[in-house]
C-alpha cells in the first residue's frame, strides 16, 4: 500500500523541508521578485519621464524659433502711407524676351511710366501674399525698376505691366498689387480679385 505524502512536506532540492521554512523560502522569493518588478518599473518611468522631458524640450525650443521668426516678420512690416515721402532715385525701362508672335510685346513696345506715375502706383498698392502673387497675376516682358527712397529707408522697385510691383531691400522682399482705380490705368491687364478667383 502506497503511503500518500503529507501536504507539509515537500521536496526542495533534493531535502524534505518543514511546511514553515517552505513558506519562508517562498516569502522571499516573492518578495525578491517584487523589488524586480518595482525597480523595473521604476526605471522604465524614470525613462518616460527623460523622454516626456526631452520631447518638452524640444516643443519649448520649436515655440521659441517660431515666436522669434514671427516677431521677426512683425517687425519687418512695410506700410507706405498716405503721407510718406517717396524719392525715386533711378527709372529704367526694361523689355524682356517673349515667345515670337507674343501680342503682348507690341503694347510692352509702347508702355513708359512717367515718374510721377510710379510714385502714384507705390503709393496705392495693396500688400498681397506669395499665393495671391503666384495665382492672380500675370507676369508680362514689360517693366520699370530702379531705386527708391520710402521715408528715409532705400529699396530696389519692380513695376510689372501686370498690375503688381516687388520692393526689396537687403533682406527682405515685399510684393503688391496695383487694381484699385486710382493705378489701375497704368497697366497693361489687370490682376485677379482673391474672393471672385480663388474662392469657391
Amino acid at each position: 500500500m502506497v503511503r500518500a505524502i503529507p501536504l507539509w512536506l515537500i521536496s526542495f532540492g533534493g531535502r524534505s523541508i518543514q511546511k514553515s521554512n517552505f513558506m519562508k523560502h517562498l516569502s522571499l522569493f516573492a518578495l525578491w521578485g517584487l523589488v524586480n518588478v518595482l525597480s523595473s518599473c521604476g526605471t522604465k518611468q524614470h525613462v518616460v519621464e527623460n523622454e516626456q522631458q526631452k520631447s518638452k524640450e524640444q516643443q519649448d525650443i520649436a515655440t521659441k524659433h517660431s515666436d522669434t521668426v514671427t516677431k521677426h516678420h512683425t517687425l519687418k512690416k512695410l506700410e507706405i502711407k498716405k503721407s510718406s515721402i517717396i524719392t525715386l532715385q533711378s527709372v529704367n525701362q526694361i523689355l524682356k524676351k517673349a515667345p515670337a508672335g507674343d501680342g503682348i510685346i507690341t503694347k510692352c513696345k509702347e508702355w513708359n511710366l512717367s515718374p510721377s506715375s510710379i510714385v502714384t502706383i507705390l503709393r496705392n498698392g495693396q500688400v498681397i501674399n506669395t499665393h495671391d502673387f503666384s495665382y492672380l497675376y500675370y507676369v508680362l516682358p514689360c517693366e520699370v525698376k530702379g531705386e527708391v527712397e520710402i521715408d528715409s529707408s532705400l529699396y530696389t522697385y519692380k513695376i510689372n505691366a501686370g498690375s503688381f510691383f516687388v520692393l526689396s531691400n537687403a533682406d527682405t522682399t515685399y510684393y503688391f498689387g496695383c487694381n484699385n482705380e486710382k493705378c489701375r490705368k497704368f497697366f497693361l491687364m489687370p490682376g485677379g480679385n482673391p474672393k471672385r478667383d480663388l474662392e469657391r
